[in-house]
C-alpha cells in the first residue's frame, strides 16, 4: 500500500472512531441530567496545539501547528467563535522550502446536551493563507519555480468534545476539515486545547 492510501485509511478510521464515540455518548446520556457545559452570555478563550492530517496537493506533508480561539456562548446550545490557526511547515524536512498555512475563520458552534461531556458540531467561513518561501539565492531559479502562495476564501466543518476539569477550565478536542476554494491545500485538522471561561 502506498503512503497516500495508508494516510487515507488512517483518516477514515479516525473519523469513524470519533463518530462512534459521539454516538455512544448520545446513547448513554440521561435526558434528565444531561446539560451542556456552555452557559449563556459567556466569553471563552482557547489556546490549542494541532496537527494536519491528509493534507492535499500541492503540499508535500503534514505539519504541527498552534492557534487560539475566542468564543461567545449565546445560549447553552448555540455559540460563536473567531479562530486563528497556523501550521508551521507543510514542506516537512525540506531544507530548501518553508511553507506555512494560516487560517482565520468565524465559526458557529452547536453544543449537544449530553451527560458528563459536551459534544459539539461546528461550521465556519474565513480565509486561508498559504505562504511558500524558497530558500535560494539565484533570482532566475526563483522565477522558474511554481509558487503556490495564495490567500483564499475557505470553509471548515467538523466537531469535537468538551470536558470540565475545573470551575473555569475545560479540556477540548476537535477535528475539522478545512477546504480552500482554489490552490491552497485542503486538510483535516486535529487539535487539543484548554478553554478558559472568562466571566462565569
Amino acid at each position: 500500500m502506498t503512503e497516500d492510501v495508508l494516510l487515507k485509511h488512517s483518516t477514515r478510521s479516525f473519523v469513524s472512531a470519533l463518530a462512534f464515540t459521539t454516538a455512544a455518548l448520545f446513547l448513554t446520556a440521561s435526558s434528565g441530567a444531561a446539560q451542556s457545559l456552555a452557559e449563556p452570555r459567556t466569553w471563552t478563550v482557547t489556546p490549542f496545539l494541532n496537527t494536519s492530517i491528509g493534507i492535499s496537493d500541492p503540499a508535500p506533508g503534514n505539519s504541527l501547528g498552534l492557534g487560539v480561539a475566542v468564543g461567545y456562548d449565546w445560549t447553552t446550545n448555540l455559540g460563536f467563535e473567531g479562530e486563528f490557526g497556523h501550521l508551521l511547515d507543510v514542506a516537512g524536512d525540506s531544507a530548501e522550502v518553508d511553507w506555512s498555512v494560516t487560517t482565520f475563520s468565524a465559526n458557529v458552534i452547536y453544543h449537544f446536551d449530553v451527560l458528563r461531556v459536551t459534544p459539539y458540531a461546528t461550521f465556519g467561513l474565513g480565509f486561508e493563507r498559504s505562504n511558500y518561501a524558497l530558500k535560494a539565492s539565484d533570482p532566475v531559479a526563483l522565477s522558474l519555480v511554481y509558487d503556490p502562495s495564495a490567500t483564499e476564501v475557505a470553509f471548515n466543518f467538523g466537531g469535537g468534545v468538551k470536558y470540565s476539569i475545573a470551575q473555569r477550565v475545560i479540556a477540548r478536542a476537535d477535528l475539522r476539515r478545512f477546504h480552500a476554494l482554489d490552490i491552497a491545500p485542503n486538510f483535516w485538522r486535529l487539535y487539543g486545547g484548554l478553554t478558559f471561561v472568562l466571566n462565569r
